[in-house]
């Protein structure tokens, strides 16, 4: 069912989103993972490539509008077209609640709420033109 579709995963070089992009290798799709950090993401395709050569990574930061538009040209350049999207990205800070800073609760919105709706409007308006039907995760 995954065979020959493309997918981005954004936080992919970790913890679920480093899980789902390598069972969906497995599966016979085609990878993107999406992360901030360089060495992290050569990691995860180390990993990952254990399960099939379908897998590239691009450096990018989901709150950053232009780096979304960048990483659908991406995936696009690589592997011809994108069939999905899940959403992973995400910030966490191991605090109680009532010690989170202002600054660290603007962090998680950016990253979980704009960064989801700036990489799903890009793929979702692509999606539009190009009349291709696709899924999103969130």
């Amino acid at each position: 069912m995954l065979q020959r579709k493309t997918i981005i995963i954004t936080g992919g070089s970790s913890g679920m989103g480093l899980y789902m992009a390598k069972q969906f290798v497995t599966e016979g799709a085609n990878v993107v993972i999406t992360g901030r950090n360089e060495e992290r993401l050569a990691e995860a395709k180390k990993f990952i490539a254990e399960a099939g050569p379908s897998i590239e990574t691009f450096q990018m930061d989901v709150r950053v509008p232009e780096h979304a538009e960048a990483m659908l040209a991406f995936a696009i350049e690589k592997f011809g077209q994108v069939d999905g999207l899940v959403n992973n990205a995400a910030g966490n800070f191991i605090v109680r609640a009532e010690d989170l800073s202002p600054n660290g609760w603007k962090a998680v919105v950016d990253i979980v709420l704009n960064g989801t709706f700036y990489c799903s409007s890009v793929v979702g308006k692509y999606w539009i033109e190009h009349k291709i039907k696709g899924s999103i995760l969130n």
